[in-house]
């Protein structure tokens, strides 16, 4: 018996349901299918994938790197910090940015911590310039180099500790795992409607008077459109979608994925290629997460002090009431 077979075989007993498989079916008849808790087996088939799939979440999520803080002084002592914001102002503006953690801080019942945590993600956009840099001991201008930049920076999933914050990362894993499937099915039901519209088309064509009634060759394209009508509305149904779902749990990985990256920068954001460095670069490690869109994102576990985010948003909403302001004038 290999390791999937035993994996599988645990489940097969007449023992109840854990709490966590529970929950993954709950939300794969919210995000996937709600009818598919109606199929005979949905329970019995998918208990186990969805237990392998917890697994490998819990495993990416362990994997991240530990919080960090995300200030002016960080953003003056962290390299890291330092490249994924322009300014240390737009520290503010992102935290100002996010609907989630403005939501987060209208709850009052957090207002007993000194700071919180949440997840920021970003986009590694490297830009191609010119610069100027030491070769030996001379300095050339006109050197092709690449600036480190990050844009669409975000803060979200804001939580009060660092096991509550791993509790809903775990959640948002899987359910990205369950979005991509859905969007598969998606894709797949519009193949399907694109199919039917097309062969009631071909059947109208071959009726009306501008249809050739002595050829052959559209009843072999209706046929051929029928077989493959046929084909997909098989693969639609609640049966066939559990099997599939099921083995795409089992390979998360194809659709979920972290990767750690490292890169020599200097402080004006330079990346250095090769093993030879410049004296004032620094090393930058972080982790870019391939998901459900194929993109890649930077995510960094962040922690906000409650004082910095609240200074943001009275800012944000300072700026605004004086830009309203001018407008009456």
């Amino acid at each position: 018996m290999n390791s999937i077979s035993r994996f599988f075989s645990c489940f097969l007993s007449d023992s109840p349901i854990d709490p966590d498989s529970q929950a993954g079916l709950r939300r794969i008849t919210e995000l996937v299918d709600k009818t598919l808790a109606v199929a005979p087996g949905f329970a019995a088939r998918l208990t186990a994938p969805i237990a392998y799939a917890h697994e490998f979440c819990a495993r990416m999520v362990d994997a991240l790197p530990p919080p960090v803080m995300i200030d002016r002084q960080s953003f003056a002592s962290d390299p890291l910090v330092h490249a994924l914001f322009a300014t240390a102002d737009d520290i503010g503006a992102v935290l100002a940015a996010s609907g989630q953690v403005r939501a987060y801080l209208a709850e009052p019942r957090f207002r007993q911590y000194d700071c919180f945590f949440a997840l920021m993600a970003a986009r590694r956009v490297d830009k191609k310039v010119l610069g100027v840099a030491l070769q030996g001991e001379i300095i050339v201008a006109d050197v092709p180099q690449t600036l480190l930049q990050f844009s669409n920076q975000t803060v979200i999933l804001p939580a009060e500790d660092p096991a509550s914050a791993r509790d809903t990362l775990l959640r948002e894993a899987f359910d990205s795992l369950l979005l991509t499937f859905a969007r598969h099915l998606d894709r797949a039901r519009e193949a399907y409607g694109l199919l039917r519209t097309e062969c009631e088309m071909e059947r109208g064509y071959r009726r009306s008077p501008l249809g050739d009634a002595e050829a052959n060759f559209p009843e072999r394209r209706i046929a051929e459109l029928d077989e493959r009508l046929q084909r997909q509305f098989r693969s639609l149904q609640p049966d066939v979608i559990i099997a599939e779902l099921a083995d795409f749990l089992m390979q998360p990985e194809q659709a979920l994925s972290l990767d750690p990256v490292q890169l020599w920068v200097t402080r004006r954001g330079v990346i250095q290629e090769g093993a030879a460095h410049d004296v004032d670069a620094t090393s930058i490690c972080f982790t870019e997460l391939t998901s459900r869109d194929r993109r890649r994102h930077l995510i960094l576990p962040v922690c906000v002090r409650y004082d910095e985010a609240w200074e943001a948003l009275a800012h944000v909403k300072e700026t605004r009431a004086a830009r309203e302001y001018m407008l009456l004038l």
